[in-house]
């Protein structure tokens, strides 16, 4: 019975190996499939975007940078202006008396240094040598009738009340000659270190009180910092303006290089890249195409802002914007309405 029992095990093992062994044999006959290689990207031929001309930069707002009542309007709507060119000035005859002002203060600054280096004049220094020699001259006629009035009480010729009027006034001549003395030598002495350096220090702080009255006196005169168009005066001669005012009292565009701003949609957000070339045009010249670079990308995303108005245009979308150089020096009026196709851009 026991050799019956390890009959059959064995014949059950033999047979699972060869089970094994045959769907080892299948597996090799049919290998698994390969992963796929991913398809090359897609190239688009172009994309397509709505924009509109604008200046170099964003608009720039001009304000005075303090309050004041304006004199005169150098420029109108329209106008074309040069960097440094004036653009409206305010009344300025206070800032003109503060630089007088502080011109004259300097002037006088200046003259007290040079009266230090060249000493007293000789007649000043020959009145101080005169008033040493009378005051010489009072020492001694009190001296001596000090000294007679001394030897004249020994003999009881005065009276002690007497000697003392002769005293004192012995020791205010002495006191008046030394006085002599020292403005006399003081007169003849060269300006000393301490004298020159505090006359320094009021020239420089007088020319600083210049400088900071021609500052002002030059802000009174609002320039332009840019070549650019002006798109827009609110001021009149005679008004009060303020930094603080909402409105600016100019709206200038920079004009040094025009530039498209468009939104490129969500879907071929990632299929513009710097330096890819453009073609813009515009309804009001069909046919005709300005070249442009694109120069700069938004790095975020934002709900649409321009829009093209064409046919299948998206407008409850995000995009992403652009900026474009236009390679031209076509005169396009700021704010223009654009069409932008971007050649060459691939969609990651």
């Amino acid at each position: 019975m026991r050799q019956l029992f390890l009959a059959v095990a064995f014949a059950a093992l033999g047979a699972g190996i060869l089970i094994i062994a045959d769907q080892h044999e299948k597996a090799n006959d049919h290998p698994l499939p390969r992963p796929k290689i991913a398809s090359p990207v897609a190239v688009k031929a172009s994309v397509h975007a709505a924009g509109r001309i604008e200046g170099k930069t964003e608009n720039v707002l001009i304000r005075p940078q303090f309050p004041g009542r304006i004199h005169s309007v150098l420029v109108s709507r329209g106008s074309r202006v040069d960097e440094g060119q004036v653009l409206f000035r305010l009344e300025s005859k206070r800032y003109e008396a503060q630089r007088d002002l502080a011109l004259a203060m300097l002037s006088a600054a200046r003259a007290n240094r040079m009266r230090l280096i060249a000493g007293a004049r000789e007649s000043e220094i020959e009145a101080a040598k005169q008033e040493t020699v009378a005051a010489e001259a009072r020492y001694e006629s009190s001296r001596t009738r000090f000294e007679r009035a001394s030897k004249l009480l020994e003999r009881n010729a005065i009276s002690s009340q007497e000697l003392e009027d002769r005293r004192a006034d012995h020791d205010t001549n002495f006191a008046l000659l030394l006085a002599a003395r020292e403005r006399y030598e003081t007169v003849k002495a060269d300006p000393r270190m301490a004298d020159l350096m505090a006359a320094d220090a009021e020239i420089a702080s007088a020319e600083a009180q210049l400088e900071m009255a021609e500052i002002d006196l030059q802000r009174c005169s609002i320039v332009s910092p840019c070549p650019a168009i002006v798109l827009a005066v609110d001021i009149n001669p005679g008004e009060w303006i303020s930094p603080e005012m909402p409105e600016p009292a100019l709206v200038l565009s920079n004009t040094e290089r025009l530039r498209v701003v468009a939104d490129v949609d969500e879907r071929d957000a990632l299929a513009v890249r710097p330096g890819q070339s453009c073609k813009i045009s515009v309804d009001a010249l069909p046919g005709q195409f300005f070249p442009g670079v694109v120069a700069e990308i938004e790095p975020r995303m934002e709900p649409k802002k321009i829009y093209g108005g064409w046919a299948g245009e998206r407008n409850e979308t995000h995009t992403r914007r652009v900026w474009i150089d236009l390679t031209t020096d076509a005169t396009l009026p700021i704010g223009l309405p654009v069409e932008v196709m971007i050649s060459g851009a691939s969609s990651s």
